[in-house]
C-alpha cells in the first residue's frame, strides 16, 4: 500500500489535524495510491502519516460520507471503486440535474437568491486564496445546492444530494490543484452562471454548467492518470 501524500511539516492544531489527514488520504485514493478494495486500518494509516488514530478515524468517517470509502460490517473500511467511468457518470448526471433545475427555476428566481449566489463568489475566491480547500468545496457545493433548491422539485433535490459527498471530494481536490494565477477561474465560471440567471437566459446557464463541470471532470481524470496540470 502506497501513501505518498505527506502531511505539512508544520503541524496544524489538533482540531485541524484531521483535515490534513483527510486531504492526504483523499488524494491518495483518487490518485490510485490507495487502490480500490484497500483495507484501511486506522493504526497502519496513523503510523504512516505520523499522527494519532483520532484524526485518521475522523478522516475515514468523512471519506465514507463522500463515497470514497465503504464500511463493511465486521470487516472494516475499504477504498471504494472510483473508476474513470464512475467519475464520468457522476459529472454527466450533475449536468443533467442542474440543467433541469435551471429550466425549472429560471422564471421564478428571487433577488435574494441571486445576491446570495454573488456573495458565494467572493467567499470562494477568499477560501481558495487562503488554501482552505475544504471550505472552498463547502461554498462551491452550497452555490449549486441553492440553484437546485430554487427548482422546488423534491425528487430532483434528493437525487442531487446523493452525489453531494463524492462531489465535495472532487471539488476539494480540484481546488488544491489550481495555481494561484488561475484560482479565479472557478469564480469566473460561477459569475457567468449568475449573470445568465440574472438575464433569465437558461440556454447560457446550461452551456456554462456543461463547460464548468466538464473542466472539473477532466482535471479529476487527469489526477487519476497521473497527469494533473493547472488549467490554462
Amino acid at each position: 500500500m502506497l501513501l505518498n501524500e505527506a502531511l505539512p511539516t508544520s503541524r496544524p492544531q489538533h482540531n485541524q489535524m484531521w483535515e490534513a489527514v483527510l486531504s492526504a488520504l483523499r488524494m491518495a485514493i483518487i490518485k490510485g495510491q490507495l487502490p480500490s478494495g484497500t483495507h484501511l486500518l486506522e493504526l497502519t494509516l496513523a503510523e504512516r502519516l505520523g499522527v494519532s488514530r483520532g484524526p485518521v478515524r475522523e478522516a475515514l468517517i468523512r471519506l465514507e460520507q463522500e463515497g470514497l470509502v465503504i464500511n463493511q460490517p465486521y470487516r472494516g473500511k475499504f477504498v471504494a471503486d472510483i473508476s474513470a467511468q464512475t467519475i464520468r457518470e457522476i459529472y454527466s448526471l450533475r449536468v443533467l440535474l442542474e440543467s433541469f433545475a435551471a429550466e425549472l427555476c429560471i422564471d421564478k428566481l428571487q433577488p435574494a437568491l441571486l445576491q446570495r449566489l454573488r456573495d458565494s463568489l467572493a467567499q470562494m475566491v477568499k477560501a481558495a486564496d487562503d488554501q482552505r480547500y475544504e471550505a472552498f468545496a463547502d461554498i462551491d457545493l452550497e452555490f449549486h445546492h441553492s440553484l437546485v433548491v430554487a427548482a422546488e422539485h423534491t425528487r430532483l433535490l434528493q437525487m442531487w444530494e446523493t452525489l453531494r459527498g463524492v462531489n465535495h471530494a472532487f471539488i476539494a481536490v480540484n481546488a488544491s490543484l489550481v495555481s494561484s494565477e488561475n484560482v479565479h477561474m472557478f469564480a469566473e465560471r460561477h459569475q457567468l452562471i449568475v449573470d445568465a440567471l440574472t438575464q433569465r437566459d437558461v440556454v447560457t446557464v446550461k452551456a456554462v454548467l456543461r463547460l464548468h463541470l466538464a473542466e472539473a471532470e477532466q482535471r479529476i481524470l487527469a489526477v487519476m492518470a497521473g497527469q494533473a496540470t493547472n488549467p490554462e
